[in-house]
């Protein structure tokens, strides 16, 4: 694969639901640190291309749940006051 970020912003643009600019960036960041993962992770001769267009999309999108669901787990708890 000559141009990973390239490939990787095309599987992040592939992301269901809309996707803030830090958000995006976030994203690519990762696919780019997922896609050295498989490739140094294959058997010599395989294809990372047909395991990216697989795997690389869901696993993003996982990502993003996860982190969101992180996220609202730590956010802070506001209780309401009386007037």
């Amino acid at each position: 694969m000559r141009d990973v970020e390239s490939y990787v912003r095309g599987a992040v643009d592939g992301v269901s639901g809309y996707l803030n600019a830090e958000e995006h960036e976030r994203l690519v960041a990762r696919g780019i640190l997922l896609v050295r993962r498989i490739a140094s992770a294959l058997p010599p001769g395989a294809s990372l291309d047909a395991v990216l267009r697989d795997h690389l999309t869901p696993a993003l999108d996982t990502y993003r749940w996860r982190e969101a669901r992180t996220t609202r787990d730590h956010a802070p708890v506001s209780t309401p006051r009386a007037a």
